[in-house]
């Protein structure tokens, strides 16, 4: 397995929402004691913050953009690229890149483009951008990266409802002939794809009245073909042995060890999988930070929501050797290194 690596790009800045709408998973009458103990302290999720009808990934991405060009004291002007990475957007045609690009104030001469990615999306977006700024020469860009996940989840699904929350960031990069490489490893398992999947809806089986019938499929799991569906044991299997070992063999290909880097940041998707993930690749939790509890899994956006909110002291002082992981639906991995140095992070917003 080959790594790519982008060298002179620099992250200059971070910033994250959610909506202003929190669910506790401690208040829901759709789930017993037990499950809802092993929601919350195995699966590590206590609090999760919903979108109302009219809120959108794209909505959610626009305030933390907003938020972050204001800090920078960027011109929105002078960005001349910008990547939307969703499973939510706004529409099935036009993409919704262009549509922020318009929102945001940047120049019409912007590159503007949508990539449908889930929770490897954030790293996948970076690759994309970083490549893309290099090879055209482009001084500025933005990446957005947010998902309103819980709009395709049924509530009367109690095997993902409690998981899922809605999350949206906002990353700025810049041209630095003295930043140092970004190193990506990146991969999928298309024959895995339905681990977990939207069965109807699309072009391949568009929805029909049927595909739109809630259905019990088990003792509290009920939902139509046109909402999410999850194999909770076939996700948590290859974040265990696939994922794992792509972070290893990423770390030994660059010759770094654990001890090297200051934090690694996973897909926050079960709090026991990433405990399980950090040590099987070497790290303790003091070096694998988590947002779970207050935030659940917000699919795409859920490693620059750990930035924003558990790391912003240490991102905006100084140098940061990070490693950064997502991993899930595709079932795609992407991971890549990366050091950072100061950082703008704007506290989180909420929408």
């Amino acid at each position: 397995m080959s790594d790519l690596s982008v060298s002179g790009v620099a992250l200059r800045g971070v910033s994250a929402s959610v909506p202003k709408n929190r669910v506790d998973n401690a208040q829901l009458e759709s789930l017993d004691p037990k499950s809802k103990k092993d929601i919350i302290e195995t699966v590590g999720i206590r609090y999760r913050h919903v979108a109302p009808d009219g809120v959108t990934a794209a909505d959610l991405c626009q305030a933390a953009a907003t938020e972050l060009l204001e800090n920078l004291e960027w011109n929105a002007e002078d960005i001349g690229l910008l990547v939307f990475v969703t499973q939510t957007p706004d529409h099935i045609v036009p993409g919704t890149a262009t549509q922020l690009q318009y929102k945001l104030g940047l120049p019409t001469h912007a590159l503007s483009l949508d990539i449908n990615q889930g929770c490897a999306g954030y790293v996948y977006g970076m690759s994309v951008i970083a490549g893309m700024m290099k090879t055209f020469q482009i001084r500025k860009a933005l990446l957005l990266v947010g998902d309103t996940i819980t709009k395709m989840v049924s509530k009367q699904d109690n095997s993902i409802w409690p998981i899922f929350a809605d999350a949206g960031s906002a990353s700025a990069f810049e041209l630095d002939e003295s930043a140092e490489e970004m190193t990506f490893r990146l991969g999928s398992i298309g024959a895995d794809f339905e681990a977990i999947h939207v069965p109807h809806g699309g072009f391949r089986f568009p929805s029909t009245k049927e595909s739109l019938e809630s259905k019990s499929l088990s003792e509290g799991i009920v939902r139509n073909a046109c909402q999410l569906a999850m194999n909770g044991q076939a996700v948590f299997t290859f974040g265990l042995s696939k994922v794992a070992s792509t972070i290893k063999g990423l770390m030994e290909t660059q010759n770094i060890q654990p001890d090297q880097l200051d934090f690694l940041v996973l897909h926050q998707a079960n709090q026991f999988l990433n405990d399980a993930i950090g040590r099987k690749t070497g790290f303790g939790k003091e070096k694998t930070p988590s947002s779970l509890h207050d935030f659940g899994n917000t699919s795409c956006a859920t490693i620059p929501l750990t930035m924003v909110t558990q790391m912003a002291a240490q991102l905006q002082s100084n140098k940061q050797r990070l490693l950064l992981s997502g991993f899930g639906v595709g079932l795609s991995w992407g991971n890549v290194l990366l050091t950072t140095n100061k950082v703008v992070c704007p506290e989180l917003i909420f929408v």
